[in-house]
């Protein structure tokens, strides 16, 4: 019996993406380039910064091996004498951390494209992507009042709904240099006359921002270079995509077995040619053998630094699998 993935036991089967593999690799390409030619690490304002600025913790991007082998009771279950094994690299998924920020895009550009797509579906509408340029004259006010400007103005303007990205600096391509310049980025549902017309009372300006490939690679660009902040959410959901409206789906805690229900434990294979590569993501059955060991401390503990090791999503698992093998 061949060795597949679980995934067809459980949920939808689902292919890599390779257009959102290739639009991850070109934001990590983006910022590598911008922080060693450019003031990226050290331009900062009211303890507003640029992702990518803080160093690893010393286990992101280890690679770890949990899993079940009690082959025999899978047997018994139907899934032939298998073990489990969940394979993956541990991330902290901060927006900060120059090991993990790229997990960090993909997992909420990808929260993010889920909400707007079926917002789109259910109401028959495409979403729009608009800026909102902030009056020089009003650079000065503090961002917890040109946000509250800014729903005041959308109010009055008749938004629908969407998500709010905050970015507090812009780039001069002469001076290859950031600089303090706050404003906002919508992606979501309403008119855009209305809102120019808002805007324009108050000396704001409204772009209509230029259109992408998917709503998938608009987030990632927008978080690629958003302003991070202590306390403060880098992307918030306003008017009918609200977490009051729309609730948001809640994160698994995958702790045990999935085929029995037992614990996991930590795992390592002591053969020669291992069947799972030790540096690709992998979750499934496989056909056991006696080269798999358990580590005497292994046993699965929930605990905060692990508890984002499992993706929500099914298409997030995914677009991580291929960007790994990319790299």
């Amino acid at each position: 019996m061949r060795n597949e993935n679980l995934i067809k036991y459980f949920r939808p089967a689902s292919k890599p993406s390779k257009q959102s593999t290739q639009i991850l690799a070109a934001v990590a390409a983006f910022v590598a380039d911008y922080k060693f030619r450019t003031n990226w690490l050290t331009i900062e304002h009211d303890e507003w910064k640029l992702p990518c600025t803080l160093e690893k913790y010393d286990w992101c991007g280890i690679w770890t091996t949990f899993g079940c082998l009690k082959d025999k009771l899978h047997e018994m279950l139907g899934k032939g004498k298998r073990v489990y094994i969940k394979q993956y690299q541990r991330s902290c998924y901060r927006a900060s951390c120059m090991e993990c920020y790229v997990k960090w895009i993909a997992r909420q550009a990808n929260r993010a494209t889920t909400r707007i797509e079926e917002y789109a579906k259910k109401t028959n509408q495409k979403p729009i992507h608009l800026m909102l340029m902030v009056n020089t004259s009003q650079h000065d006010l503090p961002y917890s009042l040109l946000r509250k400007r800014m729903m005041e103005i959308l109010k009055m303007a008749q938004w629908e709904g969407g998500a709010v990205i905050f970015h507090p600096f812009r780039f001069n391509k002469n001076s290859r240099q950031w600089y303090y310049s706050p404003h906002f980025h919508l992606v979501g549902f309403g008119n855009r006359d209305k809102i120019s017309r808002a805007f324009g009372r108050y000396g704001w300006y409204v772009k209509i921002a230029e259109e992408r490939k998917s709503v998938f690679q608009t987030f990632c660009y927008l978080l690629s270079h958003c302003g991070i902040r202590k306390k403060h959410h880098v992307l918030t959901w306003i008017g009918e995509l609200s977490y009051s409206k729309v609730p948001s789906e809640k994160e698994p805690k995958i702790t045990c077995c999935p085929v029995c229900g037992g614990d996991f434990v930590q795992v390592y294979y002591e053969g020669v040619h291992p069947i799972v590569p030790p540096d690709r993501h992998y979750e499934g059955l496989i056909d056991s053998d006696d080269h798999w060991k358990t580590v005497s401390t292994g046993r699965w503990i929930e605990s905060e630094d692990n508890r984002f090791d499992y993706a929500p999503f099914r298409d997030l698992n995914e677009i991580l699998k291929s960007l790994t093998i990319s790299n």
